[in-house]
């Protein structure tokens, strides 16, 4: 069992390194002709649940960023509610393109929440407040939350695991990873994990 785990880990983190996640400078690691054919063939599919928006998004032209597909996922990570668009961490968009791909599904990753605004996060962590008394729990929305650095998104990718979704985002090594409910919470943070039956860190978004 640990074998298969292992060597779908390995195969994760090949297409990450191939995909140059690590950089967030223009992709210059699409070395590999098969994954580089990948990359311009299939595109990112996103769906916002929000505002029901749904695009197919080419992330690179040859080994370069796409820089009007970058304008695009950042429309879909908006604050819908303040209709406030900012650049966000394009490391997200790259994994959430390897996730897509290593779930090898035609469903678009569906955004929950992306770039929040101040105000939004406010708001959002009074409510969850309201719920349990003025107490913040790991589910409130933290007051410097990462949403509002435009560095976290919550997502969920129809038809895979959660649980499964989880541990790949933690194998990618990207910075935090939260287990909700209904969704995943993934950031460019520090490295720190939080949720649903997860004892092996601290943290909150």
């Amino acid at each position: 069992m640990s074998t298969r785990i292992d060597k779908q880990r390995r195969g994760l983190l090949k297409v990450a390194a191939a995909l140059g996640l690590a950089s967030v400078t223009p992709i210059e690691s699409l070395v590999a002709p098969a994954v580089a054919g990948v990359a311009d063939a299939i595109p990112l599919r996103l769906y916002n649940s929000n505002t029901k928006e749904r695009y197919d998004v080419q992330l690179f032209v040859g080994n370069e960023w796409n820089a009007a597909g970058l304008v695009v996922c950042d429309w879909m990570m908006r604050d819908w509610r303040e209709q406030e668009v900012v650049h966000c961490d394009r490391r997200l968009y790259a994994a959430l393109y390897v996730l897509q791909r290593y779930f090898d599904t035609n469903s678009a990753v569906t955004i929950n929440s992306g770039y929040r605004s101040a105000k939004t996060n406010a708001m959002l962590r009074n409510r969850s407040m309201s719920e349990t008394g003025g107490r913040a729990t790991w589910m409130t929305p933290a007051i410097n939350s990462l949403h509002t650095h435009a560095r976290a998104v919550d997502f969920v990718i129809p038809g895979a695991d959660l649980g499964r979704v989880g541990e790949a985002i933690w194998d990618l090594n990207l910075g935090g990873l939260g287990r909700y409910d209904t969704f995943n919470h993934m950031d460019t943070g520090t490295r720190r994990r939080w949720g649903r039956g997860d004892d092996r860190g601290s943290g909150r978004r």
